[in-house]
């Protein structure tokens, strides 16, 4: 009995017990696995005559007789590439090698170029060696002033009683500073509690005055001071968060208190304050300024060009 669609010529027999569906089933089953097979790997006969022909130009013996036996084509070029090289190989001579010079040969290369003469022609042969000065000792008190600078240069003014603790002889040698012209940048201002040093050629005026009030730790006259100093050289009012700025660095609760602590004092009897019409807070200097002309230039422009 025949079942299902066959190819012309196919036939199955199978049993007539036999459940049909099931036969069915299987049939396919061998069919769709027959198709799943994988294909013979296809031989390009092209290429393997052009490597072929390539081997015999170079003297290889390939004559093709394996493809006709149907052995492995690709293995027999392999081997026969293998052969070629490892007979060209051969006919080349060995590398020499240079064995490198031993110690005694070193000596003997080296006593030679120091026994060498001179070249001739050299630019230079006429000119004199010249030895670099060897630089002046330095006195105790340029030293000192040394040490003033490095600290100038760092932001810093030096206190009188810093010296004091470090030199000995400190006094003597501050004392030689204004008669010595290495030390004529060292330069001193007197504080609230102390006297401070600095190198006018590391450190401006202005600055030394800032850093100078810092260095006293009195807040009230800092801000005081920097306020009158704002208002005669620029002039201008200074708003409160310019005491949060560096140098000062002062937290907003220290600038308040410093301002209640300053009113009601007659030696701060000029400072005032004002507000801007941005309602940013100033204060300002009445030996100076005006509360007008204070508040004019502190108010700021609500248009642009």
């Amino acid at each position: 009995m025949l079942f299902g669609r066959r190819k012309p010529g196919y036939t199955t027999t199978v049993d007539a017990a036999s459940d049909p569906e099931q036969v069915i089933l299987e049939l396919q089953k061998a069919e769709m696995a027959a198709k799943k097979k994988p294909k013979a790997e296809v031989f390009d006969i092209d290429a393997a005559s052009e490597t072929a022909r390539r081997l015999k130009e170079t003297g290889s013996m390939f004559d093709g007789s394996a493809a006709k036996l149907g052995e492995d084509v690709i293995a027999a070029v392999q081997k026969e590439t293998d052969a070629l090289a490892a007979k060209q190989a051969e006919a080349q001579p060995a590398p020499e090698e240079t064995a490198a010079p031993d110690a005694a040969e070193k000596n003997q290369l080296l006593d030679f170029l120091a026994a060498a003469p001179e070249a001739e022609g050299d630019p230079y042969a006429d000119q004199p060696t010249v030895t670099a000065p060897e630089l002046p000792k330095l006195t105790p008190a340029q030293e000192l002033a040394g040490y003033i600078r490095s600290r100038s240069a760092a932001a810093l003014v030096t206190s009188h009683a810093l010296l004091v603790s470090e030199v000995e002889n400190a006094d003597e040698l501050l004392a030689q500073m204004p008669e010595d012209p290495q030390c004529a940048d060292i330069v001193s201002r007197t504080g609230a509690k102390d006297a401070y040093y600095y190198s006018s050629a590391n450190m401006s005026d202005n600055y030394a005055m800032i850093a100078q009030l810092i260095e006293d730790k009195d807040l009230c006259a800092m801000v005081a001071e920097m306020v009158r100093f704002n208002a005669r050289v620029y002039p201008s009012a200074t708003p409160l968060r310019y005491f949060r700025r560096s140098p000062y660095d002062l937290i907003q609760e220290a600038i308040e208190q410093t301002w209640q602590s300053m009113q009601g004092k007659p030696e701060y009897a000029d400072i005032e304050e004002l507000t801007n019409n941005q309602n940013e807070r100033f204060l300002f200097s009445t030996q100076h300024l005006t509360r007008r002309y204070a508040k004019a230039i502190s108010d700021v422009d609500e248009w642009t060009d």
